[in-house]
């Protein structure tokens, strides 16, 4: 744009001066106004172009184009949002939905995957953006005021933040510098679509960003204090707290447990390993003679020296205890080895009956039935353990019910001993 310096003012006339002029009245020149083109005005973009580009940005999206999908997007986000242009709030949401995903689909992929479809650079900025929530502030320098920001895009972003940022404190200031700003512009309560809006938003502001940052009393005080929620609302809400602190507090407890439990173990590995290591030490040191190696050659040798004086009798009471010794070691080795050969046996015939009960009942309609149950039971099995939520929900239901088998237990012992 061309800026227009103004001329200076004229210059006032002599008074009495040699052209004659009374000095009552004052001699101006004419301005001179510099020739300036003027400026072609913006074109307007109509809420049809909008909704245009809005498709053909939604197709380039499901085919997993994504950068082409945000480079058609990028043009018309601020246009969805300006007076001039007057798009419908519907449009105005889909358009920022469509590139909350696109933002959201980009922050979900590897490493590799990023670098091959953005390029290293470009991909390590959106996630940058994504996850220290400056997408945030683009939203508000876009709306121009941050309570101006529509209620279903709020919500979106606070879910993008939950799924990507790791610190929720930047959560939990960006939601509660919205509520101060927007008391009022979310819509009268008699807009069901506003209440609703409220809600969704206290949904996500107390039961998700509080419990992350570990707010778990401040979350209680303001399920009580919100003038957004009914009674029936806040009780809810309430149970739900104290439902995810107790999962939270077993879950802390039981990864306690396990760390210990996996230290202890270590621990177990380690001294084996160090006896492992000495009893591999052990036949160097056994070379050494010993007192009493030396006690027990000392005697040899002079057993030795009796039996050629001519000692029979002590040979004669060495020999039979030498056979006893050999005759006993042999009857160890026989009955060791013919339980060996029975436990062997008795599990081979009990595999053999097991299968030849099976093959009979196979045979049957019942048998047919009862294996074919079977089947389906350990298809379920696997089925669920392959689930890590169903894992999860499945080890929650067993810690409670432990822990409750364990109170009553308790109890019982308590009024036993009473």
């Amino acid at each position: 744009m061309l800026r227009v310096i103004p001329y200076p003012p004229p210059p006032r006339s002599m008074v009495n001066g040699d052209n004659g002029m009374s000095g009552h009245h004052l001699h101006q020149q004419p301005r001179m106004v510099p020739n300036v083109p003027e400026l072609a005005p913006e074109p307007v973009v109509a809420p049809a172009t909008v909704s245009r580009v809005y498709r053909a940005a939604t197709n380039l999206f499901l085919t997993r184009r994504l950068p082409d999908a945000l480079m058609a997007l990028q043009p018309i986000i601020a246009d969805s949002v300006s007076p001039r242009v007057g798009c419908s709030r519907t449009l105005r949401i889909k358009v920022w939905s469509l590139y909350f995903a696109i933002l959201d689909a980009t922050a979900k992929m590897g490493p590799e995957e990023g670098k091959r479809v953005w390029g290293a650079q470009e991909w390590r900025r959106i996630v940058s953006r994504v996850r220290s929530g400056a997408i945030w502030n683009e939203a508000i320098q876009t709306y121009g005021e941050e309570g101006r920001i529509d209620g279903d895009i709020v919500n979106t972003l606070v879910m993008l933040l939950l799924a990507h940022s790791q610190d929720q404190t930047v959560t939990q200031k960006k939601i509660e510098a919205y509520l101060s700003a927007a008391p009022s512009l979310f819509g009268s309560d008699d807009d069901p679509k506003a209440v609703s809006q409220r809600v969704k938003l206290m949904e996500l502001y107390i039961l998700h960003v509080l419990p992350r940052v570990g707010d778990w009393e401040y979350a209680r005080e303001f399920t009580q204090m919100s003038p957004d929620l009914d009674e029936e609302q806040k009780e809810a809400f309430q149970a739900t707290l104290d439902a995810l602190q107790k999962d939270k507090e077993e879950a802390e407890r039981y990864s306690q447990e396990l760390e210990a439990r996996k230290e202890a173990e270590w621990e177990k590995e380690r001294q084996a390993e160090q006896e492992r290591q000495k009893r591999e030490l052990s036949p160097s040191t056994s070379a050494r003679p010993t007192p009493r190696r030396q006690s027990v050659q000392g005697r040899t040798k002079r057993s030795k020296a009796g039996s050629v004086r001519g000692d029979s009798p002590t040979e004669e009471k060495m020999k039979k205890q030498a056979r006893t010794r050999s005759e006993d070691t042999r009857g160890a080795i026989s009955a060791r080895a013919g339980s060996k050969n029975k436990n062997t046996a008795s599990l081979f015939s009990a595999t053999t009956a097991l299968l030849n009960r099976l093959q009979s009942q196979m045979y049957t309609a019942h048998g047919r039935f009862t294996l074919l149950r079977t089947v389906i039971m350990l298809a379920m099995v696997v089925w669920m353990t392959s689930k890590r939520r169903v894992r999860e929900k499945v080890r929650r239901l067993l810690m409670l019910a432990w822990i409750k088998t364990t109170r009553t237990v308790g109890m019982g012992m308590k009024v036993t001993y009473i």
